[in-house]
C-alpha cells in the first residue's frame, strides 16, 4: 500500500474542496443533476415510508418516540432532531433498494449524503442553493473514496453506504455549515472510527441492512458536531497504518491508489454519472430484468409457454455473483421481501412470469407463487469472466425452451450513463413511489419539486410535500 510521503494527507485535500466550493463554481448540469437526485431520494424515502412496508411502520413508531422540533421524517409527517431525521430518512431511502448508486465506486450517496443535507438544511433554515452545493460535495467525495477500494469492500462482505457514507456526509455538512478545513479534517478522522456495515442481512432477509444508509447520514452529522466541539481526529484516517482502508482491507490485494480520489477534484464531476435505480432490488439484478423482459416477449412471439422452459443460465461477475445466489436454498425460494430483493433466481423468474418488476413483486404473498418458484428452480449461475463490473452490472441470460436457446447479453444496466433514465423516467419512478401518499397527483408533485427556486428555503420542499399529502388522507391511499 505504501505510506504517505508528506504531511499533506487526502483528508486535507477533501476538506479544502468541501469548504471552498461555492454554488456558482458548480457547472449548471451538475447542479441540475444534484437537484434531480435529491428529488429522486425524496421519492424513494416516501416509498419506504408506506404503511404497507415494515420500514414505514418502524419509522412511524420511532418518529413518535423521538418527536421534536428539527427536520421532517419524509412520508411520515413528523419532525425529529436533524441527526435522527437523517438516520430515519437514510433508512427509508434504502429500504426498498431504489436509492441511487454510482458505478465503479459502488457509492450510494442518495441514501446517505442527501438525507443528511436535507435534514440539516431544513433545521437551519438554509436555501436550496446551499443544499445543492452540499449534496454535490458529498457525492463527489463519497464516489472518489469508493474509487480507492473498488469492489474490495463487497468482496469482504462490507457495505459501502455505512463505510463511505459518513465521509461523504461530513464533507457535505461541513460545506453546508461553513465549517473550517481543520474542523472537516477532524470530522473525517472521527467518522472513520464510526465506519461500519456488514452484508450478512442480504443472506438472511433481515432488514438491518436498510440502516446502512441512515447510519452513514447520521454518523457524519455527529462527527462534525463532535469536531466543532473540540474532539480531534487523525488526518491520516485514509492513508495511515491503522487507518480506514488498512483496517477494513488488510491483507490488501494490489495497491491502493489514493491519488485517484483527488484527481480532477473540482473540475471532473461524477454526480451526473450516478445511476437512478428503476427497480426495487439489488442493482446486480437490473440488467437481468431487462434481458428477461426481452426474452419473455420473444417466447410469447414464438408461442412458447413458460411450462416449456427447460433451463435458465445466468452469468455475472464476482463478488456480486455470490451476493445474489448464496445461500442457494434461500435465494431459490426467498421467504422475506428483503431476501427476494437480493435473489437472482427470484428476480429472473418473476420477470419471466409477470413481465416486469416493481414494489408489488416483493410483497410477501407474491414470494410463494408456485409458478415463480418452479421457474426460479431452473436457474443456474456462473461467473462472467469478461464482465467490467463494478463499472457496470452486465448480464448474460440464456433461456432454453423447446430445444431453442434464447440469449441476451445486456452490457449496461439501466440507469448507467450508457442506458440512462430520462427525466420523464425519473418522474414516472417518483409517481410509482409516491402515489400511496399523493394519489394521481404524485407525478406532478415530483415535477414541481424539481422546479423549486434555488433561492427558496429547503423547507419549501417539505411544506409542499406536507400540503400535497394533506389533500389525500393516508387511509384513502392504502
Amino acid at each position: 500500500m505504501g505510506q504517505p510521503t508528506s504531511e499533506r494527507m487526502l483528508a486535507h485535500t477533501l476538506a479544502d474542496f468541501a469548504s471552498g466550493l461555492s454554488f456558482d463554481r458548480i457547472p449548471a448540469e451538475v447542479r441540475t443533476a444534484a437537484l434531480w437526485h435529491m428529488v429522486d431520494s425524496i421519492g424513494v424515502c416516501i416509498a419506504g415510508a408506506s404503511p404497507r412496508e415494515e420500514s414505514g411502520q418502524a419509522a412511524a413508531k420511532l418518529a413518535r418516540q423521538w418527536a421534536g422540533p428539527g427536520a421532517s421524517v419524509i412520508g411520515i409527517g413528523s419532525s425529529v432532531r436533524p441527526e435522527m431525521a437523517a438516520l430515519l430518512n437514510g433508512a427509508l431511502a434504502q429500504a426498498l433498494e431504489m436509492d441511487d448508486k454510482h458505478g465503479s465506486s459502488l457509492a450510494r450517496p442518495g441514501s446517505t449524503v442527501t438525507p443528511a443535507v436535507l435534514a440539516v438544511a431544513q433545521a437551519n433554515g438554509l436555501d436550496l442553493a446551499d443544499a445543492i452545493t452540499a449534496v454535490t460535495v458529498g457525492y463527489e467525495v463519497m464516489i472518489r473514496l469508493g474509487f480507492v477500494a473498488g469492489d474490495r469492500f463487497l468482496e469482504r462482505g462490507y457495505h459501502t453506504s455505512s463505510l463511505l457514507g459518513g465521509f461523504g456526509t461530513v464533507a457535505a455538512i461541513g460545506s453546508l455549515l461553513k465549517a473550517t478545513p481543520a474542523e472537516i479534517v477532524d470530522a473525517l478522522g472521527i467518522v472513520g472510527t464510526f465506519a461500519a456495515g456488514i452484508q450478512e442481512a442480504t443472506r438472511t432477509g433481515s432488514t438491518s441492512k436498510i440502516l446502512h444508509g441512515g447510519w452513514g447520514a447520521h454518523s457524519g452529522i455527529l462527527a462534525l458536531d463532535l469536531a466543532r466541539a473540540g474532539i480531534t481526529g487523525p488526518a491520516s484516517v485514509f492513508e495511515g497504518k491503522f487507518g480506514f482502508f488498512s483496517c477494513f482491507l488488510t491483507p490488501i490485494t494490489g495497491a491502493l491508489d489514493f491519488a485517484i480520489a483527488a484527481e480532477g477534484l473540482g473540475s471532473r464531476w461524477y454526480t451526473p454519472e450516478t445511476a437512478y435505480k428503476p427497480y426495487p432490488c439489488c442493482q446486480l439484478l437490473h440488467a437481468f430484468i431487462e434481458g428477461g423482459k426481452q426474452i419473455r416477449a420473444e417466447l410469447r412471439a414464438d408461442g412458447v409457454g413458460l411450462d416449456a422452459i427447460e433451463r435458465i443460465s445466468c452469468q455475472l461477475a464476482e463478488p456480486g455473483l455470490t451476493l445474489v445466489t448464496e445461500p442457494k436454498d434461500r435465494k431459490l425460494a426467498p421467504s422475506h421481501p428483503h431476501e427476494a430483493r437480493f435473489s437472482l433466481p427470484y428476480g429472473v423468474a418473476t420477470t419471466l412470469v409477470h413481465g416486469d418488476v416493481d414494489v408489488e413483486s416483493f410483497r410477501v404473498e407474491r414470494l410463494s407463487d408456485p409458478v415463480v418458484r418452479r421457474i426460479a428452480a431452473l436457474v443456474v449461475s456462473s461467473e462472467d469472466p469478461d464482465s467490467d463490473y463494478p463499472q457496470h452490472c452486465p448480464a448474460i441470460l440464456e433461456v432454453t425452451a423447446k430445444g431453442k436457446l434464447y440469449r441476451r447479453h445486456v452490457r449496461f444496466h439501466p440507469g448507467s450513463p450508457e442506458a440512462a433514465l430520462t427525466p420523464d423516467d425519473v418522474l414516472d419512478k417518483f409517481a410509482r413511489n409516491a402515489s400511496w401518499l399523493f394519489g394521481p397527483e404524485a407525478r406532478a408533485v415530483g415535477a414541481a419539486l424539481t422546479q423549486t427556486a434555488e433561492s427558496a428555503p429547503v423547507d419549501a420542499l417539505f411544506r409542499r410535500i406536507a400540503a400535497e399529502a394533506a389533500r389525500r388522507p393516508v387511509a384513502e391511499a392504502v
